[in-house]
């Protein structure tokens, strides 16, 4: 009898351990997806102020970032399936990753209107490219029609008579 309470008393500690491992991934995917948000303003900034270097450096952390909230996410379904109707979260930690869910549609759609600032911005540049090379032929063309002019001796119209 002793060793049946024993083993339920058991199981009961194992369960505990097995709830604070899922609130530690909650907390973890809320620390992560903070951090994602965080670096997005950076994103965004950089990206306004066309600051391609400071783009590159910033998406380089949140690409570590993104692959530990990959394997965070992984671990929590991977607990959740393992514990079935068993696991047991805080209220707390309900509510937070209540807020990791909302935190990650957010993140999703800065960085749809991050992708499409930056799109914008690589065609403004196109354009202007693309104007400045007009330009540019435009005054070697000018530049070669004068050159002509000056080395045949010029057509110029005389008006003295």
């Amino acid at each position: 009898m002793v060793r049946s309470g024993w083993g339920r008393d058991a199981s009961i500690e194992s369960s505990k351990d097995w709830n604070e491992n899922m609130e530690a991934i909650i907390d973890r995917r809320f620390e992560l997806l903070q951090l994602l948000l965080e670096l997005t303003v950076q994103q965004e900034a950089a990206i306004s102020d066309g600051h391609m270097n400071e783009l590159m450096r910033v998406l380089s952390q949140k690409q570590r970032a993104v692959e530990q909230l990959v394997q965070a996410s992984e671990q929590l379904k991977n607990e959740r399936a393992r514990l079935g109707e068993a696991h047991r979260v805080s209220e707390e930690h309900r509510q937070r990753n209540a807020k990791c869910d909302e935190m990650h549609r957010e993140l999703m759609a800065r960085e749809q209107a991050s992708e499409e600032m930056l799109t914008n911005s690589r065609d403004e540049v196109a354009a202007q490219l693309q104007q400045n090379d007009g330009s540019r032929r435009a005054a070697q063309g000018y530049g070669q029609q004068a050159n002509r002019g000056e080395s045949s001796g010029g057509s110029t119209l005389d008006l003295s008579q």
